[in-house]
């Protein structure tokens, strides 16, 4: 089986232009010299080795001679095996969703009549924007009783004045009369103040108390001489008894009365004023702003007093529109939707396999391409990555929001996401281009002299687009081909036709 270098090397070209036209005849042949190799080799197998299914070629573990003078000529480059991190790039299929966070489904808070429609579908609106208007039974009466209970109120406030001040003036009089002060001196003090029918109920009163008071002091010294009878005199008590007492009832009946009145006036004021705030907040929970409620005016608004806006709740496109003029709505039916497309999320599924490197994900960029813009790039942020696995696909969900202030980005476009490099743990690898493959056996090929190499067959792990993660097969700092692999593995095929 000995050949010199020359027999080899022309071995090796004739083989390279086998491989260009009859690739097809030489795995036939391969895979038969392959079966009957393997054969052979399981008559002298050691006990307890595997049988070899005699359609499965045998691995080539001979020694593969490659003169270093030929390297440069075949492209032969060799590097060490490394162990470190690997920095995956991930790529997923991904799609541009609304952003639900900017999305809002309106419903009129009230039932009613459509009378006016402001928009219409595709439209751009700013916040704040009318658009419907809706008549209303219930806004038009909320407006009128509002307006009622405002003038109750003015009326009522007007009134509570009145009674209190009052109420003041009858107690300084009350306290007046108890401490005795003449009629002059309280006409004086009072003369001008206002105390209702409480000034000659209680002058009345005092006047006759004092004359019964007067009388009963003209008896009284009349009555030690015997002018004047003893019946005469005891009468002039009575009588004295008599006024005092309905004085001092009449004074305590209308202190009471003057102070429960000024009570009475402030709650009523109290109560139309807890009405009046009761029925603003209905009207601000359905929208109104305080402008609107202050210039409420039945005489001059009419019908107008009814209508019910439904106002733009921020910057937005109108994508849905089910609403017409003269219709019948209500707050159990949509209207109108309203989307903000400025922004938009984009939706992403994750393997399994990816899972622990989620974490590095948190607020992380990603990059999108699609192919609707092939010449531009577009950058979303992360701010979720799902809690749950899917049972059906084994994925989880990732969440990023994309500005789109050009609207090139639409609901619903497919995008390729591009995850940042991932950092993992250290790794074995190698460069991409040291993997070789055949007859579905992946290796490389590892310098084992100055001049020889040898097939190693390897597990392969996680890859990015220059390196590959290799499981098992070779270890660290071991010389693999990194370049001009083809030369090596046309030799040993070659090989492999000799056998």
């Amino acid at each position: 089986m000995n050949s010199s270098p020359m027999n080899r090397l022309g071995l090796f070209l004739l083989f390279a232009a086998i491989l260009a036209g009859g690739g097809f005849l030489l795995r036939e042949h391969f895979v038969k010299g392959a079966a009957e190799h393997t054969s052979h080799d399981h008559a002298e197998a050691e006990h307890g080795a595997e049988h070899a299914s005699a359609e499965e070629p045998a691995a080539f573990t001979e020694s593969i001679e490659f003169p270093q003078e030929m390297w440069e000529s075949a492209g032969i480059k060799v590097q060490p095996v490394t162990r470190a991190p690997l920095n995956e790039v991930i790529q997923l299929t991904g799609k541009i969703a609304l952003n639900e966070d900017r999305l809002a489904h309106i419903f009129p808070l009230v039932e009613g009549r459509v009378d006016e429609v402001k928009v219409q579908f595709g439209q751009h609106v700013k916040k704040g924007e009318l658009l419907v208007v809706v008549q209303s039974k219930e806004v038009g009466q909320g407006m009128l009783q509002l307006y009622q209970d405002r003038l109750k109120l003015e009326f009522a406030e007007l009134k509570d004045q009145w009674t209190k001040e009052i109420s003041s003036n009858t107690l300084s009089m009350i306290e007046m009369l108890r401490a005795g002060k003449s009629i002059d001196q309280i006409e004086s003090s009072l003369k001008d103040r206002i105390l209702g029918d409480y000034r000659e109920r209680l002058m009345t009163a005092y006047v006759s108390n004092l004359k019964a008071e007067g009388h009963l002091a003209r008896l009284s010294p009349l009555s030690d001489s015997g002018a004047v009878p003893a019946r005469q005199l005891l009468e002039a008590k009575s009588d004295l008894n008599a006024t005092r007492a309905t004085l001092q009832a009449l004074l305590e009946q209308i202190s009471q009365d003057a102070t429960q009145a000024a009570r009475l006036s402030a709650q009523s004021v109290q109560e139309l004023k807890t009405s009046i705030a009761i029925a603003e907040t209905n009207l601000r929970i359905l929208g109104f702003q305080a402008a609107d409620l202050a210039q409420i005016d039945p005489a001059a608004q009419g019908e107008k007093l009814a209508h019910y806006p439904v106002m733009a709740p921020f910057d937005g496109t109108v994508i849905s529109k089910d609403v017409v003029l003269l219709e019948r709505v209500g707050p159990e039916r949509q209207i109108l939707t309203i989307a903000d497309l400025s922004t938009v999320w984009v939706t992403a599924d994750i393997y399994e396999t990816h899972l622990p490197l989620l974490a590095q994900l948190s607020q992380q960029t990603v990059q999108l391409r699609c192919e609707s813009w092939p010449d531009k790039t577009f950058a979303a942020q992360i701010f979720y990555t799902g809690d749950v696995v899917q049972e059906t696909t084994r994925t989880i969900a990732l969440r990023a929001t994309a500005t789109n202030a050009d609207g090139l980005l639409k609901p619903g476009m497919f995008v390729t996401v591009e995850l940042p490099s991932l950092h993992s743990g250290e790794v074995l690898q190698v460069p991409m281009s040291a993997i070789q493959d055949h007859a579905g056996e992946t290796f490389v090929f590892v310098q084992t002299g100055d001049g020889t190499f040898a097939r190693r067959d390897v597990t392969l792990g996680r890859n990015t687009p220059d390196a590959v993660e290799i499981v098992s097969g070779v270890t660290a700092e071991e010389p693999v081909v990194i370049a001009g692999g083809f030369a090596l593995k046309s030799k040993m095929l070659a090989g492999l036709l000799e056998e």
